[in-house]
C-alpha cells in the first residue's frame, strides 16, 4: 500500500516549484504576495525558505500564505502544498510539508514526528545520495542539485551541471523500471533561469526548483510562466524523443495548468 504522502506527491504539479527568498522579496512581509503571484504564473509547489527567520516567524509565515492563497484561489489552494524548509518543528505545528538537507532532521526522524500524511523532501546532489534516498524509502521528493552556481545558498556544493544531474538521475531512472510501487518524485535545482530550464526537462526530471528567477522578479507571476512555458517544452521534447520522465504525465499537472491559466485571464 503507497504512503499517504507519497501518494500526494504523485498527485502534484512538480513543473514549476517555488522556494521563496525574504531578502529577494524584499523582506518576509512581502512572501506572501510573490507566493501568490508565483502560482497565479503556474507554480504547483512552494518551499517556504528563511534561514535567518525564527520559527515564529515561519509559523506566521505559514498561516499568512494559507490565507492569502485561500481568499485568492478558493477551494484551488489546497491543490498548492506548502512546504517548509528544515524547521521541523515549525512543520509539526503547523501541519506542513517539509523539505530536509543532508545535514538535517534526517528523513526517518521527521516521518516519526510527522506521520505517514505529510510529504518529505530530501536534498541529493550525488548518485550515491539518491540511492541511499531510494533503499530507506522515507522522502517522497528529491530536490537535486545544485545544478548551476547559485547565490542564493551560501553553502551549496559545486555544480552539477547536466552531466551530473544525468549521473544523478540514473538510479532513479533504473528503479523506476524495475518498482513495484511508486518511486519519490524529482526536481532539480540551483541557479535555474528560462534558458537552462529546457535542457533540464530534457533528463527526464520531474520539475525545477527556482528561488530567484522568481523572488527578485519585478513580475513574478510572468516570470513564472516562462519559466513553466520553457520547462513544458523542454519535457515535451524529451517525451516525443523517448527520454521524457518515468511514469508519465501526472494528475497534478493538469490541476496546475489549469489554475495558471485561469488565473492570468
Amino acid at each position: 500500500m503507497t504512503r499517504p504522502s507519497l501518494g500526494a506527491a504523485h498527485e502534484c504539479d512538480l513543473r514549476l516549484y517555488h522556494v521563496t527568498d525574504s531578502a529577494l522579496s524584499g523582506g518576509i512581509g512581502a512572501v506572501p504576495a510573490v507566493v501568490l503571484a508565483a502560482v497565479r504564473g503556474g507554480a504547483g509547489m512552494i518551499q517556504l525558505r528563511d534561514k535567518d527567520a525564527t520559527d515564529a516567524d515561519l509559523v506566521e509565515l505559514v498561516e499568512e500564505c494559507r490565507r492569502v492563497l485561500g481568499a485568492q484561489l478558493g477551494a484551488r489552494a489546497a491543490q498548492i502544498p506548502l512546504v517548509v524548509d528544515d524547521r521541523l518543528a515549525v512543520a509539526e505545528q503547523t501541519r506542513c510539508h517539509l523539505h530536509v538537507g543532508q545535514d538535517d532532521a534526517t528523513p526517518a526522524h521527521a516521518r516519526e514526528v510527522l506521520g505517514p500524511d505529510l510529504m518529505i523532501g530530501l536534498s541529493t546532489g550525488t548518485p550515491a545520495q539518491v540511492r541511499e534516498a531510494l533503499a530507506a524509502g522515507e522522502a517522497d521528493l528529491l530536490g537535486i542539485g545544485p545544478i548551476h552556481s547559485t547565490a542564493t545558498k551560501t553553502d551549496a556544493a559545486a555544480p552539477l551541471g547536466i552531466d551530473g544531474l544525468t549521473a544523478c538521475l540514473a538510479p532513479w531512472h533504473g528503479a523506476a523500471r524495475t518498482a513495484g510501487s511508486p518511486l519519490p518524485r524529482t526536481v532539480a535545482i540551483g541557479g535555474i533561469d528560462e534558458t537552462a530550464a529546457a535542457p533540464i526537462a530534457a533528463t527526464g526530471v520531474e520539475g525545477i526548483c527556482v528561488v530567484s528567477q522568481i523572488a527578485a522578479a519585478a513580475d513574478p507571476q510572468a516570470a513564472s510562466a516562462r519559466l513553466l512555458a520553457a520547462f513544458t517544452r523542454g519535457a515535451g521534447q524529451a517525451s516525443n524523443s523517448g527520454h521524457g520522465p518515468a511514469g508519465g504525465p501526472r494528475i497534478g499537472h493538469r490541476i496546475g495548468h489549469g489554475i495558471g491559466q485561469e488565473d492570468q485571464a
